[in-house]
Formats: C-alpha cells, structure tokens, sequence
C-alpha cells in the first residue's frame, strides 16, 4: 500500500495534465502487466537454476541494474516529494 501511494503521489506531481492520463494508462499495464512477466522469468529460472540460486541472482540483479539506473539518471537521485 505504501508503493501505491508513493508511486501515485509521484505520478500526480510529476506528470503535466496533457500526459497525466497516458501516464496512468503506462502505469495501470506496468502494474498489472508487471507481476505476471516477473513470475514467467521467476519460474523460468527457477527451474533451470534452482530456487536459491534464482533468488540469489534476481535479488543481486536487482541491485546492480538499480545502482546503474541511479547512475545514469542522477535526476533520480536528486528527486524529492
């Protein structure tokens, strides 16, 4: 729930009223396209690795691309509410 307000409150402050709408249209298939991806690659994984290892490797994947997202976009890291 803390997600859903945070990404809501973002979008809300971010967007400007002409792409508010097509932002909440990219955001609704993120959401509920999102999930269903993630447990298609989770399966996949799991079954050619193993469970620990594709928990282990998704998590430390997780990390790398979100440290390499930070560095890219420093508008990121500067963003405040």
């Amino acid at each position: 729930m803390v997600s859903t307000v945070f990404r809501g409150a973002i979008l809300q402050s971010a967007a400007d009223d002409e792409m508010r709408g097509r932002m909440q249209g990219v955001f609704m298939v993120v959401v509920a396209g999102g999930p269903r991806l993630a447990d298609v690659l989770h399966g996949t994984a799991g079954s050619a690795f193993g469970a620990r290892t594709a928990t282990v490797g998704g998590g430390l994947l997780v990390v790398v691309l979100m440290l390499g997202l930070a560095a890219a976009v420093p508008a990121l890291r500067r963003y405040r509410v």
